[in-house]
């Protein structure tokens, strides 16, 4: 009840009229209340004196619509898409329940679908691009890494794992945008949606 007294309460606040009545129709329709109650987590703190707009036709390929759109910040504007995973939770379930309390073993590229067809190619010192993804189990780093190293550097700049809390795990390509996010977005960066899986022994 905190998280979604919490996310009404900063819908309310950023949207304007029209959408602030299409988001709370989405927000309590069952099929989509997780996905839609997610997109709202990276402004829920958010300064307020930050400008945002949400659904954002034009800044991104074709037809698409960018969930966030924050600035301008100084010089700076940040496109964040918002997703909420359900794919990897579902199959490390059904894997837990065949072996027996696994660790996490799927493919973390999933994470990532359809996240890069949504941006244009920007310079990161004008237009910051990423996504924020909110998923139910953690992901082992080093193939969590190596998923975001593959995405094309041009058009996603950075990855955020987060959900409704303060601290998120943060993946740039330059170390100076952690900071830089970390400040937009009231966070502090956190190892509690990532693993390292212990190397196996020579049997």
């Amino acid at each position: 009840m905190r998280v979604l007294f919490d996310v009404l309460g900063c819908a309310l606040k950023r949207l304007p009229e029209p959408k602030k009545a299409l988001y709370c129709a989405l927000l309590v329709d069952q099929a989509k209340h997780q996905e839609y109650l997610a997109e709202t987590f990276p402004m829920l703190r958010v300064n307020d004196a930050i400008p945002a707009q949400y659904e954002v036709a034009g800044l991104g390929a074709g037809n698409r619509t960018v969930d966030w759109t924050l600035g301008p910040i100084g010089t700076r504007h940040i496109l964040l898409d918002v997703k909420r995973r359900f794919t990897d939770f579902y199959s490390q379930m059904r894997d837990t329940a065949v072996e027996g309390g696994a660790a996490p073993d799927h493919d973390v590229q999933l994470l990532f679908r359809s996240v890069e067809p949504k941006f244009l190619a920007a310079n990161p010192d004008e237009t910051l691009q990423g996504v924020w993804i909110v998923t139910d189990i953690k992901q082992d780093e080093q193939e969590l890494r190596a998923a975001f190293d593959a995405l094309n550097p041009a058009k996603v700049h950075f990855a955020i794992l987060g959900d409704a809390e303060s601290d998120v795990y943060i993946l740039t390509r330059r170390s100076e945008d952690v900071p830089y996010l970390l400040s937009v977005f009231s966070a502090t960066q956190s190892e509690r949606f990532v693993f390292r899986r212990k190397p196996s022994r020579a049997t």
